[in-house]
């Protein structure tokens, strides 16, 4: 896949060792809404783990087993955000798309658009024909932009995951190629 697309409003950016700072910032700044769905994301997150989110993602795209973006502004380039594909499995053509975007950038359309342009690239670049979200049931935003993505709503998988507050029901959404388009 290649290192960088763009949209109307942001650029993906594959991640590269000069966003560890922002990544380490962004994280900082948005525990509050991002930590309740996700394990890494900490108040005590640290510069040296916004290093291994950042290698992580690195060594994913080397290995072509993930996908993720820097998520930047067309406007200015400033880091908002993380989208990607992981969990690919080429020989049944699925991937898992997650992503997150800062707080104080929230709610502008930039999650939308990432994540829409992500899930076109799967489908033309690693030949996909379906991309999954698991999302947890209460995680309304996450849920909003899946849904204006055309994501389909399957079921809810019970306790399927632990997350800090527990174990957490998620929403399973899917997308095949050729819908939404």
């Amino acid at each position: 896949m290649q290192d960088a697309h763009t949209g109307s409003l942001v650029r993906l950016r594959a991640y590269a060792d000069d966003h560890i700072g922002a990544v380490h910032a962004a994280a900082l700044e948005s525990v509050a809404e991002v930590a309740p769905y996700e394990t890494w994301c900490t108040p005590g997150y640290t510069r040296e783990q916004a290093a291994e989110y950042v290698g992580w993602w690195q060594k994913a795209r080397e290995e072509g087993s993930g996908y993720y973006f820097a998520v930047e502004t067309l406007e200015s380039g400033e880091y908002v955000g993380s989208c990607g594909l992981s969990g690919i499995a080429q020989p049944h053509r699925r991937a898992g798309l997650g992503y997150w975007i800062r707080t104080p950038c929230t709610g502008r359309g930039y999650g939308t658009e990432a994540a829409g342009l992500v899930t076109q690239l799967g489908f033309a670049e690693l030949d996909l024909n379906r991309v999954e979200m698991e999302i947890a049931v209460q995680n309304a935003a996450s849920l909003r932009i899946a849904e204006k993505l055309g994501f389909t709503r399957e079921g809810v998988l019970r306790q399927r995951l632990i997350l800090p507050g527990g174990p957490t029901d998620m929403v399973v959404l899917s997308r095949l190629a050729g819908e939404g388009d």
